[in-house]
């Protein structure tokens, strides 16, 4: 396993969606339902945003070759949005400043996270920055909140058991939620093939031709009436 591997493996969303069902759970034990609710509302419409524009690609082909954009990073965006506040809340209230150094830590490896997807070729940088940017909308709205319940060992032990599963043979759990999101997209769409990088649906009323670039002139002139 290279360096990128294990850096983007902090992205990982079979990781990560456990880690955002506790910190929902952990905040109601502690009697921050409001809280609670913000985060699991914000997380889960930013979650959704990211699936739906994989699945409109997938499906039907509709990103941008402008910005070869094929959907928004999940890595990117689950980084950013549970690790700056992992950071936070394991640092006592008593101490806000070294709190934002850990929410900034966080911010960080979310950022390495992001750039290990470009290394590894498995995103553009215009779906990296796109999630990324969603992510810290999750993130830093919830650590400016000022009655926030810190739980510095819940948190450190959770951050544990994360470190934990990456340092295990995880290799079939890593990476199966795209497998899901490619089953569904088959499903959605009614198609044998996915869309792949480079196919991209241009042209109106076009239901077959997915073309790249090279071939763009000859299907216009065929207008896809197929």
């Amino acid at each position: 396993m290279s360096r990128w591997e294990l850096i983007s493996f902090f992205g990982e969303s079979a990781f990560l969606l456990p880690c955002a069902a506790f910190l929902y759970a952990w905040l109601r034990w502690r009697g921050a339902a409001e809280s609670a609710r913000h985060w699991l509302l914000a997380f889960s419409v930013t979650a959704l945003a990211v699936l739906a524009s994989k699945l409109a690609f997938m499906g039907w082909g509709i990103g941008s070759e402008a910005f070869d954009f094929t959907g928004v990073s999940g890595h990117a965006m689950m980084a950013s949005s549970i690790l700056p506040v992992l950071g936070y809340l394991a640092v006592p209230s008593r101490y806000p400043r070294l709190g934002l150094l850990a929410a900034a830590a966080g911010m960080l490896l979310a950022l390495a996270v992001g750039v290990s997807r470009l290394a590894l070729h498995a995103h553009s940088v215009s779906e990296v920055v796109s999630g990324l940017a969603l992510g810290l909308c999750v993130s830093m709205p919830f650590i400016m909140r000022r009655a926030m319940p810190r739980g510095p060992k819940a948190m450190l032990i959770a951050s544990a058991v994360l470190a934990m599963l990456m340092a295990l043979p995880v290799g079939g759990v890593a990476g199966a939620t795209h497998g899901w999101v490619q089953d569904l997209a088959t499903f959605l769409s009614g198609r044998d093939r996915l869309y792949q990088r480079g196919e991209w649906t241009f042209v109106p009323g076009c239901r077959t031709c997915t073309a790249g670039a090279a071939t763009r002139s000859a299907c216009a002139a065929r207008l896809c009436h197929s």
